[in-house]
């Protein structure tokens, strides 16, 4: 069993690695909120793979296949990303005076729950949905299907998640103490502008695909 879960962590980096929303929000959480905000985003995104890996294992892909529901991921998908993007925007150029300040302010502001927002940009995600239904449901045929493998498979891939985002929050937390407030500042500026950037081309992509 340990060469499955050594071979599905390394699938599951395919899935982690390559910089996607979930990154660039785990990112900006760990600068502006601090690790733990950060890793929360991570379990959420982790939650809503779960979700996924049900749907492929019971058989269930046409229903990520359906066209209706295509779109309706497609536009969901976007439009959360420009909200994510829009309001990182707006809240690093809130941010006045000192750092403390900053913190202050991003405490008793009301924001969207860090696992909630984790979990809806995974699962309305096309990225996740394509990995998922291309590239984990093409190497399922290197592993067996009963349920211990199944198990083990997914504990691979959530793991490769867990440790790779994780580094990522990391990083985001070590910039808010190594750099100054106005070097944060722009790496979360960076973080939601790529957020707006995924949105345009997701829209991009839909308008091609389905008009």
């Amino acid at each position: 069993m340990l060469e499955v879960l050594i071979a599905a962590f390394i699938v599951g980096l395919t899935h982690a690695v390559p910089p996607g929303p979930i990154t660039f929000e785990v990112l900006r959480r760990g600068a502006a909120e601090g690790l733990m905000p950060a890793l929360k985003v991570d379990a959420g995104a982790v939650v809503a793979d779960a979700v996924f890996f049900i749907l492929i294992v019971i058989g269930l892909t046409q229903v990520i296949n359906n066209p209706a529901g295509k779109l309706a991921l497609w536009l969901g998908g976007s439009g959360l990303l420009m909200f994510l993007g829009l309001r990182g925007v707006y809240k690093a150029l809130a941010a006045r005076k000192k750092a403390a300040d900053l913190m202050a302010t991003e405490g008793s502001r009301k924001d969207t729950p860090p696992f909630l927002t984790g979990f809806l940009i995974c699962i309305t995600s096309p990225f996740a949905i394509i990995w998922w239904t291309s590239i984990f449901a093409g190497s399922m045929t290197l592993f067996n299907t009963d349920t211990i493998t199944m198990a083990v498979v997914f504990a691979g891939v959530a793991i490769a998640c867990l440790a790779w985002y994780a580094l990522v929050g990391l990083s985001g937390k070590l910039s808010r103490t190594l750099f100054s407030p106005g070097i944060t500042k722009a790496l979360s500026l960076i973080c939601s502008g790529m957020m707006i950037v995924f949105s345009l081309l997701l829209l991009y992509r839909g308008y091609i695909s389905f008009l």
